[in-house]
């Protein structure tokens, strides 16, 4: 992932985990972690996250509704899951009242956040200008802009 990118959106992570009664957090894309900040190991957190993808796919095989969040209540933690299209945040919470605040929470930070993890999946979209990569020496083909008269740039 971008490396750049990684500490601003682990930050804004960080700043959700301190909203109610929030014990761990992880964000995800399709199935791969991005950023976790669960109390776990890594391999328990995948497993996590696997599994609540495929309920998420059993609860939309049918075609007839969209899933975009799941709670589940333990005795002692509760597991909030809010899916965004191929981003999905897990968040563990302690008091089951704060189910909807987090929810709400969640979906606001994905709105505000998608520039971040865009830039997180393809680092190479505002990267690439002046660098040294390969494809720059590449031919660009030229943009017309039919509000200008025969400019090519």
């Amino acid at each position: 992932m971008a490396n750049p990118i990684t500490p601003s959106l682990r930050a804004s992570l960080e700043r959700l985990k301190h909203a109610g009664s929030v014990n761990g957090l992880c964000l995800s894309w399709r199935r791969q972690i991005l950023v976790s900040l669960m109390p776990y190991e890594d391999f328990r957190v995948e497993q996590l996250v696997q599994v609540l993808n495929d309920g998420r796919d059993h609860f939309q095989s049918g075609g007839t509704r969209l899933v975009d969040s799941l709670w589940l209540g333990f005795p002692d933690v509760h597991a909030l899951v809010v899916f965004a299209g191929d981003i999905s945040v897990v968040l563990l919470h302690t008091r089951q009242e704060e189910a909807d605040f987090l929810t709400g929470v969640v979906k606001t930070f994905l709105n505000d956040a998608q520039l971040l993890v865009a830039a997180a999946l393809s680092p190479s979209n505002g990267e690439t200008a002046g660098g040294d990569d390969e494809e720059n020496w590449l031919p660009q083909p030229p943009r017309l802009d039919p509000n200008l008269t025969n400019v090519v740039s």
